[in-house]
């Protein structure tokens, strides 16, 4: 995105150094744009106009104060465990604008949504439907449901992104679905408010969303119960960023043949998406160590590992990285390793870089989702700072844990 840039030949995250950064908080170090963010969610929000309700996916970067940032922006959250609720708590912002999918939901978690006033659940099982009768006549409440569908469309992504296929977990096939829809006009204290579709992620065009409509209207024809009063259409998220030999899902021509359909059901559309909104907004710097030559290529071995970015390891996923500075001569072919012991401990493989050596630093790229939400402390690591970039201004927002934080939770009998 147009917010890092090179200046005077080093890479800049809006007016700010990354190469400051690197040196003021040390590497690995994750650093996000505030600017990117932005430009993101009112990217979303032209496409589908000031009616759309825009759930952000908590999972994909749960930091506390950008919780807080999606806020200012008017967005909502889409949330998949109680934790990520306390989140919402802990960063001070509204939970009444908050949808709570997950295909495990716990009593406790269904609870405490209720007792903070969510926007509704995504239903996902006729098992779940018994959990939440029993909470709704325990506590005298009236639980809001949006039933989850699986229309068994393949979305053509990875095959641990796909969620709405008969083979995956997620969601009632539309035999079942219909069965549940008459339990819940037949239970007092639940109320269907709408329906959930999420197909996946990493999505590049319309076509699975459209025809994932497609099958959620012969459901709707169908069936003799249909929702009453305001009624949402949850379309998930799941919109592909630019990738290798790939163009970002145009979120305009989704909109365009999508929006006239939902609405014209009388629908109010929702979406989750995460991925879009922060991955390109952040970038994960991170130091060479050394370079090793090997009979056919280099291995450059840099301090972040794949329990800082596990996404190359564990989907095949390819970041773009380059140099914080932009007039390293030569080029080496190389795999980009890091210290962890495991084969498996790759943030690139086979990629054509700048001739860097020890000391230079890297900024892998599109890493503001599912990075520091998903890194652990294998091999006795520390999760890396985070730092926001609004304008010339940077901020830590979470400091690097120290070692006494990685035994701090074990009881010593």
């Amino acid at each position: 995105m147009q917010q890092f840039s090179y200046q005077n030949q080093e890479l800049y995250c809006e007016d700010m150094s990354l190469a400051v950064l690197a040196e003021q908080y040390g590497t690995p170090l994750y650093v996000y744009s505030r600017a990117a963010i932005c430009e993101r969610y009112g990217a979303i929000r032209e496409a589908f106009g000031e009616d759309a309700h825009i759930c952000y996916a908590v999972k994909s970067n749960s930091n506390l104060s950008l919780l807080r940032a999606f806020h200012e922006l008017g967005a909502g959250f889409d949330l998949v465990s109680g934790g990520e609720l306390r989140r919402l708590q802990a960063a001070g912002v509204p939970t009444s604008g908050a949808v709570f999918a997950g295909v495990g939901k716990q009593e406790w978690e269904i609870r405490e949504a209720l007792a903070a006033g969510i926007l509704f659940f995504n239903l996902e099982s006729e098992q779940e439907l018994e959990i939440f009768d029993q909470v709704v006549s325990d506590l005298g409440v009236t639980a809001r449901l949006a039933v989850r569908l699986n229309p068994d469309v393949d979305a053509i992504t990875h095959e641990f992104l796909t969620t709405a296929t008969k083979q995956t977990k997620f969601g009632l096939d539309l035999t079942t679905a219909a069965r549940v829809v008459e339990r819940i006009h037949a239970t007092e204290g639940l109320e269907l408010v709408g329906y959930h579709v999420h197909l996946g992620s990493f999505l590049h065009e319309p076509g699975p969303y459209l025809r994932a409509f497609d099958r959620v209207e012969e459901f709707l024809d169908a069936c003799p119960m249909p929702a009453a009063g305001p009624c949402y259409y949850d379309l998930g998220g799941g919109f592909g960023i630019a990738g290798p030999e790939q163009e970002p899902m145009d979120l305009a021509a989704l909109a365009a043949e999508l929006l006239p359909r939902v609405r014209a059901r009388g629908f109010i559309p929702v979406l989750e998406p995460g991925r879009y909104l922060i991955a390109d907004a952040g970038v994960l710097l991170t130091r060479v160590l050394a370079r090793k030559p090997s009979v056919s290529k280099d291995f450059v071995v840099v301090d972040a590992a794949m329990n800082d970015l596990v996404r190359p390891a564990l989907y095949g996923a390819e970041h773009p990285i380059q140099p914080l500075r932009a007039d390293l001569a030569g080029t080496c072919h190389c795999d980009i390793v890091g210290p962890v012991c495991e084969s498996g401990d790759f943030l690139a493989r086979d990629r054509d870089l700048p001739m860097v050596d020890a000391g230079d630093l890297l900024a892998v790229c599109q890493a503001g989702a599912y990075g520091q939400s998903m890194a652990s402390n294998y091999n006795s690591r520390r999760r890396p700072a985070e730092v926001l970039v609004d304008g010339s201004e940077a901020r830590l927002i979470r400091r690097q844990e120290s070692f006494e934080d990685l035994w701090s939770t074990e009881v010593d009998l």
